[in-house]
C-alpha cells in the first residue's frame, strides 16, 4: 500500500505549541491511519482497532479510521506526533532515507507500507487531572484536555493486577478513594479514583475499543463530585438522560460535537452551514470545521433520503 503523511487542520508540526492547547486537541486526540473501507474489509481491520504500519525503514501503531474519503490501497497518517505525546506513532520512521537531488525533499508523500491489525489484548481510554509519569502499555497517546489529560491505551498482554495498574496510571495513593467495576466475563474493568478535590481519574479497559464518550469523560475532571450517585456515574461512563452527549468536538472553538449537530439538523430547523452557525455558532469563528460541518449535513440528507 501506498503511504502518504502530512498535517491535520488543528496541529502544526510536532505540536510543541499546538500541543499545548487542549482545545487544539479536542477535535483530534491521537494518531490515526485512514484507510478505504474496502481495505478495511480486505484486511479485516475495523474502525478504531489499532493497526501496524510497516515499512522497511520501521513500524508504527496508530488508530484505524475508516473513510470512503481515502482511495483504495493507499493509506494517510499525519506527521505530528512524536514521542512526547504517544509511544510508537513517529510516521517519519517509515520513510526511507533517499532525498530529491535537487530540493532535499524525502518521498513523504509514496511510501511502500505493509498494513496489519494490530493484535491488541485489551484497550483502554483515561482522564486524569495530572499527566502520568509512566504508562505501561505498548500503545498509548496523550492530548491535554480541560482539566487535565487524556490517554488511549492498548496492549498485547492482559495486566494480572488491573488495580495496581489503575493506581498507578491515575496516580492514586492508598489514601484516595478508588471504585471500581469488574465484569470478567466481558473483560471490562472500569476504575475512579477521588480526593477531597473530586476526581483524580478514571480508567475504562476493555477487550474491544472502549465505548465510552470522550466528550463526557473529560468535562467530569472539573464536575462536582460531592453527591455518591455522580460517583458511581464515573462507572458508568455515560452522562444521564439530562444530560445529552455532545459527541466528538467538531467545532473546536465553541465545543460543539457532531451529537449537537446531527440533533439540530434532524429538529429541521437548519438546513446549510450557516444555519447550524447560527444555532449553535459552529464555524463562526475560525471557520476551520466548516467543510466538516458541511460533510455531516450531506450525510445526514443522505441518511434521511434512504
Amino acid at each position: 500500500m501506498i503511504l502518504n503523511t502530512g498535517r491535520v487542520r488543528d496541529h502544526w508540526h510536532t505540536m510543541t505549541r499546538t500541543g499545548k492547547s487542549q482545545r487544539l486537541s479536542a477535535h483530534l486526540a491521537e494518531p490515526y491511519a485512514e484507510i478505504n473501507p474496502v481495505d478495511g474489509l480486505r484486511l479485516g481491520i475495523r474502525d478504531a482497532d489499532l493497526v501496524r504500519v510497516k515499512s522497511s525503514c520501521g513500524e508504527i501503531v496508530v488508530r484505524a479510521l475508516l473513510s470512503k474519503r481515502q482511495s483504495e490501497n493507499a493509506i494517510f497518517v499525519p506527521m505530528h506526533w512524536s514521542g512526547q505525546f504517544a509511544s510508537i506513532a513517529r510516521v517519519a520512521t517509515l520513510v526511507p532515507p533517499i532525498v530529491d537531488p535537487h530540493s532535499g525533499q524525502p518521498a513523504l508523500k509514496n511510501v511502500q507500507v505493509h498494513l496489519s491489525r494490530f493484535d491488541a489484548a485489551w484497550y483502554g481510554f483515561a482522564v486524569l487531572r495530572s499527566r502520568p509519569e509512566n504508562i505501561a502499555a505498548t500503545y498509548w497517546a496523550l492530548a491535554r484536555c480541560a482539566g487535565g489529560w487524556r490517554v488511549e491505551l492498548g496492549g498485547q498482554e492482559r495486566s494480572e493486577d488491573w488495580t495496581g495498574f489503575a493506581r498507578a496510571l491515575l496516580g492514586a495513593s492508598k489514601d484516595d478513594t478508588l471504585l471500581a467495576y469488574h465484569d470478567e466475563k466481558t473483560g471490562q474493568h472500569r476504575y475512579a479514583a477521588f480526593d477531597q478535590k473530586g476526581l483524580i481519574g478514571a480508567f475504562y479497559i476493555a477487550r474491544n475499543p472502549v465505548a465510552v464518550s470522550r466528550s463526557w469523560a473529560v468535562r467530569q475532571l472539573a464536575a462536582d463530585m460531592s453527591a455518591p450517585a455522580e460517583r458511581y456515574r464515573i462507572l458508568a461512563g455515560r452522562s444521564g438522560a439530562d444530560l445529552p452527549d455532545p459527541g466528538a468536538i467538531v467545532c473546536a472553538c465553541y465545543s460543539v460535537g457532531t451529537n449537537q449537530i446531527t440533533a439540530t439538523l434532524a429538529s429541521g430547523e437548519c438546513q446549510s452551514v450557516k444555519d447550524i452557525g447560527k444555532a449553535l455558532k459552529a464555524g463562526t469563528n475560525c471557520g476551520s470545521c466548516r467543510a466538516e460541518i458541511n460533510a455531516i449535513i450531506n450525510t445526514n440528507r443522505v441518511e434521511a433520503g434512504e
